[in-house]
This record gives structure tokens, C-alpha cells and sequence, in this order.
């Protein structure tokens, strides 16, 4: 009698990632939001002050990207991850104790450390080793669970503070990460398939196809491309504009007058529109190609995110327009991180999707670093922070037109070993 066929090991270490991104994200990027307009009426720092604590923790984690991917492909996530962890406990132990500007930018660059051992980046790797053809349905579901982080932590931040006061917050959130994160990461990942006698996907050795060497110099042909400089710029331009808008979101919708405790909720539902978003652009993926989603995703974005300058304060109308705004924005959010995980492989093949989206995930992170630096230094120039949604636009338009042009270059280009990838794009 032949015993059932127990679940592929790489599914739980998803299914336990998938309960750490959303803590991860949601505690380390999308709190921060809350805790602005708190901090700055108790500290009196600046906008931009405030701002420059958080860019400089992402810049610290694009900073140590490199030396991560390298100790990811030495020894796996599962050191690491329990690392940065315990890491994200120390820097909101400390961010809850600040009273002065060094020290707040101290732990953030403690945080730093956390985002490039905790996020996507290492999440990622781990998919890419234990999944192949499979992958595209392991990053979907990771990338789904990472943007419920913003659905969890901004409302539920937002209740923190008003019950507890920014300080206790952030000492309630180092409690939830410390039982959530640590024994998953320490108990649950693993570094290889191999380690546990497994082959990626849970396939037997005659169904796992042998991996294909990619040369340096086809890895430098695809990096000196015209498309990935066009998917580069696109991604880039959408990043900026999307960080610029999260960290400033809440401080202008509490500007116009709505209720902190509304506006983190209104805030959070990006979360939620996000996650649609995802699973929309790979629903219709028979039907439409992804990168066509984006670009119309992208593109609605650009035309939704002034519409709130039209009008004026919390009443109905302008109530519709911040809902036009949050809809649209809301479901291009997280498409640039679904495909990382999925568009570059499919242009580029996935034997050197490691090191190439090592290259592009540089660039990401120095425009998640960019964006709440340029959204802080738009607020402080106009003493509001309505611009910066103008400012967004204008990104957002910029990365629909490049990823346009990389579909279009892609196509026409002759990358060699690739030539099968060009023929199913063209599709």
C-alpha cells in the first residue's frame, strides 16, 4: 500500500512566512506613517526631520543588500531572518525610548539592518531556491500576505496610539514581532530542498529539470539591455512616487480634518486594494499580460492621485475624491513587487534571476529611500503635503510609459540563449 504523498516542505516555510511579512512590513514600513503626526506634536521635529530617520533605515538596508544576497546564497534565510528580527525588537525597544534626533536615527538604522534581513528581499531567495515552476504561485502568495500588513498595522497602530500613546505602541508592537517572527523564522525555514532530500517543488529527481548555466557575459548582455533599463526606470519612478505617498497619507488626510483614527483606517485599506490588485493582475494573465495591467494600473494611478487637489476639507464630495484616490492607488500599489518576483524571469529566464533581481532590488530600495525623502522635502518647500500627490502623478505616468518601452524593446531584442523567452513575450 503505498503511503500518501506528505505537503512539499517549501509550502510550510511559505505558509510561515506568510504570517511574518505582514509583521515585518507592517511594523517597519507601514507604521511608521502613524507615529508622525504624534512624534511631531510631542517632539516638534520637522516633517522632513521625521522623513530623514526612515530614509536613512531604508538606505542602511539598500547599503547591505549585496553582502545579504551573499550570505543568502552561503547559508540560507533562516539565520538571517532571526536575525533581523530580533533586530526590528531592539530598534522599536529603542525608537520607543527617543527624545532626541541622534538616537531616533540610530535605531532606524538598526532598523535598516531588520527590512534587509526580514523583507522580500530574503523571502524571495527562499522561493527561488525551494520553487521553479512553481514560483510564480509562491511569490503571489507571499506578496499578498506582505501587503495585508498595511490592512493589519496602520488601522491597528492607529488604535495603539490613541489607547496607549506612540511610546507604549511601539513597545506593543516589539512584543507582537518577538512571538510572531522569532520562533517562526528559527523553527520553520530551512536553507535548501536538498538539506531535507527534496527537490524544488516537491517534484521527483526525473522531474526536475537540470539548471542552466547562465554565462557572465549573458548575465551582462541582459543587464546592458534597453529593456531592463526601461523596467529599472519604470519600477524606480513607481516606487518613489508609491513611498511618497504612504509616508505622508495619513498627515494629509488629517490635514483636511478627518479623525486620526479614520484617516489610519483609510490609510490601511491600500493594504487590502493592493492584495486585489495582485491576485487581479494574475487572474487576468491568460486574458492580459501582466506588464499590460500594470501600465493601465500605473496610468490610472497617475490620473487618480491629484483628483482630492479639486476639492477641499472631509465633506462628501471631497470624501469621493480620497476614495477615487485610495481605489486606484490602492490596486497598482504592490505590482511592482509581483513582478519582481514573476516579469523578470519571464523575460530574462530564472537560471541568473537571482543576480539580476539583485541588481534591480539595489535600485528598488534606493527609491523606497528616495520617496519619503522627496515626499518630506516636497511638504517642508510647500509648507503642505498636497503636492506631493501631484508629484506622485507625474511618477506614476513615468513608469507606465517605461514599462511600455521594455515590453516593446524586449521584443525586439536578441539576447543570446533567450531567444524561447522572446518568442512566448511576443505572444
Amino acid at each position: 500500500m503505498t503511503e500518501p504523498r506528505r505537503p512539499y516542505y517549501g509550502w510550510w516555510m511559505i505558509a510561515g512566512l506568510s504570517l511574518t511579512e505582514p509583521v515585518s512590513w507592517g511594523v517597519l514600513i507601514y507604521a511608521f506613517s502613524v507615529f508622525v503626526v504624534p512624534m511631531h506634536a510631542e517632539l516638534g521635529w520637522a516633517p522632513a526631520e521625521l522623513n530623514g530617520g526612515y530614509t536613512a533605515g531604508v538606505a542602511v538596508s539598500g547599503l547591505v543588500a549585496i553582502p545579504v544576497g551573499r550570505w543568502l546564497q552561503r547559508h540560507g534565510a533562516r539565520g538571517l531572518m532571526t536575525a533581523g528580527s530580533v533586530l526590528t525588537v531592539l530598534a522599536l525597544l529603542g525608537w520607543s525610548q527617543t527624545r532626541s534626533l541622534p538616537v531616533f536615527y540610530g535605531c532606524f538604522l538598526v532598523a535598516g539592518l531588520a527590512m534587509a534581513t526580514t523583507l522580500y528581499e530574503p523571502a524571495f531567495a527562499l522561493t527561488a531556491a525551494w520553487f521553479h515552476r512553481l514560483r510564480a504561485r509562491a511569490v503571489l502568495i507571499l506578496t499578498i500576505a506582505g501587503g495585508l500588513g498595511s490592512t493589519i498595522f496602520v488601522p491597528l497602530t492607529g488604535a495603539l496610539v490613541s489607547a496607549q500613546g506612540w511610546r507604549n505602541a511601539l513597545l506593543t508592537l516589539a512584543g507582537i514581532v518577538a512571538v510572531v517572527t522569532i520562533p517562526v523564522h528559527a523553527l520553520v525555514l530551512r536553507r535548501w530542498p536538498a538539506d531535507l532530500g527534496l527537490h524544488p517543488d516537491g517534484a521527483s529527481h526525473a522531474d526536475t529539470a537540470a539548471p542552466v548555466s547562465h554565462p557572465a557575459g549573458q548575465r551582462r548582455c541582459i543587464l546592458r539591455s534597453s529593456s531592463f533599463r526601461w523596467i529599472t526606470l519604470s519600477m524606480v519612478t513607481h516606487e518613489t512616487g508609491k513611498w511618497a505617498v504612504s509616508v505622508t497619507l495619513v498627515v494629509y488626510l488629517t490635514s483636511r480634518g478627518y479623525p486620526l483614527g479614520l484617516a489610519t483606517a483609510l490609510a490601511g485599506s491600500v493594504g487590502g486594494l493592493q492584495v486585489i490588485g495582485r491576485v487581479l493582475s494574475t487572474w487576468l494573465q491568460p486574458r492580459i499580460p501582466q506588464h499590460r495591467t500594470a501600465i493601465i494600473l500605473f496610468t490610472a494611478q497617475g490620473i487618480a492621485l491629484p483628483i482630492p487637489l479639486l476639492t477641499s476639507g472631509h465633506g462628501s464630495l471631497a470624501t469621493v475624491t480620497i476614495g477615487v484616490l485610495l481605489v486606484f492607488f490602492g490596486l497598482g500599489f504592490g505590482l511592482t513587487d509581483l513582478m519582481r518576483g514573476t516579469l523578470v524571469a519571464d523575460y530574462y529566464g530564472s537560471a541568473a534571476y537571482a543576480s539580476i533581481n539583485g541588481v534591480l532590488s539595489t535600485f528598488v530600495v534606493a527609491a523606497r529611500t528616495a520617496g519619503p525623502l522627496l515626499a518630506g522635502l516636497v511638504a517642508t518647500l510647500a509648507h503642505a503635503t498636497a503636492p506631493v500627490l501631484a508629484t506622485a502623478a507625474l511618477l506614476s505616468l513615468i513608469g507606465a510609459y517605461a514599462l511600455h518601452r521594455a515590453h516593446h524593446t524586449r521584443t525586439g531584442e536578441d539576447i543570446p540563449g533567450l531567444e524561447e523567452h522572446r518568442r512566448q513575450i511576443m505572444r
